[in-house]
């Protein structure tokens, strides 16, 4: 795919809603992800296991920082804006086999499982991309069918349930996996959330929230 991943993380690292803020992905992060790493439905329904130790969380952030320094993803860490405490990673990278969509996961800390954080954040992330880059058209999602949070957390930013995919996991077995998406028309008729963005000068806020119906408080999301 012919897509720039570093002008997308630059954009968006910019960017911050009410309660929480995207920044670079550090290698500081890999401490409060391995703490969540000990919260067994943390990793029920990713594509990696429950690591045994810290070292190995060093090795896959470090691992995700430098995909990111080569431009083959965008990776950011959102924080609580009052507090800078780590909330979560998201990440945008190229889909295996389907050119024009760009996969998006989220690997949500279990503190902030409750509070529409992962909702804040899902939103956030979504408009912000199709916002700050003309080159995103399609954005694509996949969870496991049982994985009920992360499920509803795609719907309740827009995306669509389509086709189910097999993938493989670093345990050595297939993960059924649900492909949700949504193209940049029908976030722009129906699911546009305003975020502010930090300029050169002056903060500034992009495209006001339209009204949205509230939906129940998301439980635990770790979409692969």
């Amino acid at each position: 795919m012919d897509f720039d991943f570093l002008e997308l993380t630059q954009a968006l690292e910019c960017s911050f809603s009410e309660r929480v803020a995207l920044r670079p992905v550090a290698l500081c992060d890999a401490w409060p992800l391995f703490v969540a790493t000990r919260n067994p439905a943390f990793n029920q329904h990713l594509l990696w296991a429950q690591p045994d130790c810290e070292e190995l969380v060093l090795k896959r952030v470090r691992l995700i920082m430098e995909a990111s320094r080569r431009r083959r993803l965008t990776t950011l860490s959102t924080v609580a804006r009052r507090t800078g405490k780590f909330i979560a990673l998201f990440r945008f990278q190229p889909h295996a086999t389907l050119p024009d969509a760009i996969e998006m996961g989220i690997w949500v800390h279990d503190k902030y499982w409750h509070g529409r954080y992962s909702l804040e954040l899902g939103r956030l992330c979504v408009s912000a991309a199709f916002t700050l880059s003309s080159q995103v058209q399609l954005l694509l999602g996949a969870s496991a069918p049982a994985n009920r949070g992360s499920c509803r957390l795609m719907e309740a930013v827009g995306m669509t349930p389509g086709r189910m995919v097999q993938r493989d996991t670093e345990m050595g077995h297939q993960a059924m996996l649900c492909e949700y998406t949504i193209t940049r028309a029908d976030w722009a008729a129906r699911h546009v959330s305003g975020f502010w963005l930090v300029g050169d000068d002056r903060v500034v806020v992009k495209e006001p929230d339209k009204a949205t119906p509230r939906t129940s408080t998301l439980e635990a999301v770790a979409v692969e």
